[in-house]
């Protein structure tokens, strides 16, 4: 028996059903990349193939099953067909089994969800061991109940291992593999998997591919594109999962705007006693994805010692989340070799350092203004006109336009800066040479990168050193025409890491999203 679950082009894609319901199978992809859908996906076929399975829903997603097939749903409250802790789970369980038929344990408001999973697995295996009934028991989100740090829940690790002979078959879903206990990962012989960008999890699936760069092209997958490996394929296959016939529950709310609320035009300042502390700038921030104890993990990695043998390593001392302020900037200026048109350039600047960035699927930092903060508008001209050669002041008079004086003044500035140095050539000609580390990109080759999934910012975020003012003035020295039309503050998630030694302390921080080293300094 055959289970259609999508498409790769014209190409209906099934899969095995006695492999699917009997062997062992993980679904793994982050968030919004179309897992839930794809197990609901599953689910479908096999109620219209009246094949019995149990589905643990951690976030009472999955009910709308209902609404178009026969089921049995466990879980709190009325509207339930068996609540737990009021029924006898074995006998619901064993008639289940006998008659083929799904359950929806929805463990969504149960007061111990780990609790209530385990006795579910208990009675599972056991009833299995008699019965012998070919049976799928699918966890949701397995990385809350076989974690890969803590405790497991033994008896679903032990169908991993021993449920096939009882004809218990075993479907693990999670977004975050690297959290997934190793020992059940690897008995998944089948393998449905879709968008992932974070190292510690594309390292911990690299066990099903062959090789580093086939593990890569899992950050390209677009929402909806999964491949389909192991036992239910003869070779890897690429497919975006079929339409549903029951309605998507597990989709994100969209946000309806509401009439503004009014705002009096005096409002009354709170009494004394009830002024607290400053709350956290008002903006939205990127959801983190990298737990404080994979940013440890990784940075145990990057711990360094002088001598391999003659000193120990170094020590972290801290490693907390902060979060970083963005400006996502968009100008409008006039460019053009021979005709003058109205450009846009969209980026986005780290506000503690000047720093491009760019989103997508993390964090990439870029050489930016970092250099020309501080800097007024001439002297952010004339240093960014410097040729590598170097310029008299003459030079520089003719290239910028700017008067003597002007001049005068901006060079002594930079000089204060040390963004250029003087070389004497010949006669008594003064030359003087840019000392940039990085060049000043040009408005043209700017870009803002993907917008990435954001929530309102609950923390106090660091302080921003880069202003709208300074940003203008910067802006104006490397483009005249240009003009800021568009500037907004969003938040994004880093870990600061300090380690410690004999010879003493340095930092690093690491992207919350991907989990990469970035080439910032500390707060």
């Amino acid at each position: 028996m055959e289970l259609a679950i999508g498409k790769a082009g014209d190409r209906d894609i099934t899969v095995d059903a006695q492999e699917v319901v009997t062997g062992r199978t993980c679904i793994i992809a982050q968030s919004g990349a179309g897992k839930s859908w794809g197990i609901a996906v599953l689910c479908e076929q096999l109620l219209q193939a009246r094949i019995g399975f149990c589905l643990i829903d951690t976030e009472g997603e999955y009910f709308s099953l209902k609404d178009r097939f026969s089921l049995i749903w466990i879980g709190s409250g009325e509207s339930c067909d068996a609540e737990i802790g009021k029924t006898d789970i074995r006998e619901v369980m064993h008639d289940a089994i006998r008659s083929r038929t799904a359950v929806i344990f929805d463990v969504s408001e149960a007061e111990d969800m780990r609790d209530e999973v385990a006795k579910l697995a208990e009675i599972l295996y056991d009833l299995e061991s008699r019965l012998k009934q070919p049976f799928l028991l699918i966890v949701e989100e397995a990385d809350k109940f076989i974690p890969q740090i803590g405790v497991s829940i033994k008896k679903i690790e032990e169908i991993s291992r021993r449920g096939r002979k009882r004809g218990l078959g075993l479907m693990v879903a999670t977004q975050r593999p690297s959290l997934v206990a190793k020992n059940v990962l690897s008995q998944c012989n089948s393998q449905i998997i879709g968008k992932l960008s974070i190292e510690n999890d594309l390292k911990a699936v690299s066990l099903f591919f062959s090789s580093r760069k086939e593990v890569e092209e899992l950050a390209e997958l677009e929402p909806g594109e999964f491949f389909v490996m192991g036992g239910l394929s003869r070779e890897k296959v690429k497919m975006k999962f079929r339409d549903r016939v029951t309605k998507h529950r597990g989709v994100t709310p969209r946000l309806v705007p509401a009439p503004p609320v009014p705002v009096p035009e005096s409002p009354a300042a709170p009494p004394e006693e009830e002024v607290g502390e400053d709350p956290p700038a008002a903006g939205d921030a990127v959801i983190p994805v990298l737990l404080r104890e994979e940013a440890l993990d990784i940075a145990k990695g990057k711990r360094k010692r002088r001598f391999r043998i003659l000193e120990p390593e170094e020590r972290i001392v801290s490693g907390e989340r902060v979060y970083r302020p963005l400006l996502a900037v968009e100008v409008r200026y006039l460019g053009g070799f021979i005709r003058k048109t109205t450009k846009t350039a969209s980026f986005v600047l780290d506000a503690c350092t000047g720093c491009i960035v760019e989103l997508d699927r993390g964090m990439k930092v870029r050489p930016g203004f970092s250099e020309l903060l501080g800097l007024d508008e001439a002297a952010v001209k004339i240093v960014a006109g410097l040729a590598n050669g170097g310029s008299t002041v003459a030079e520089i008079e003719a290239d910028t336009h700017l008067p003597p004086g002007v001049v005068k003044k901006a060079v002594k500035q930079l000089a204060q800066a040390k963004l250029i140095t003087e070389v004497k050539t010949m006669g008594s000609a003064v030359v003087y040479v840019p000392l940039l580390t990085e060049e000043v990109p040009g408005l043209h080759a700017l870009r803002r990168g993907e917008d990435l999934p954001m929530e309102p910012l609950r923390e106090v975020p660091l302080e921003a050193k880069v202003t709208e003012s300074s940003l203008r003035t910067i802006l104006k020295g490397l483009e005249p025409t240009a003009e800021i039309v568009g500037l907004e503050t969003i938040y994004y998630p880093v870990y600061e890491i300090w380690f410690a030694s004999e010879h003493g302390e340095r930092s690093i921080v690491l992207d919350g999203i991907s989990g990469k080293e970035l080439p910032l300094p500390v707060s």
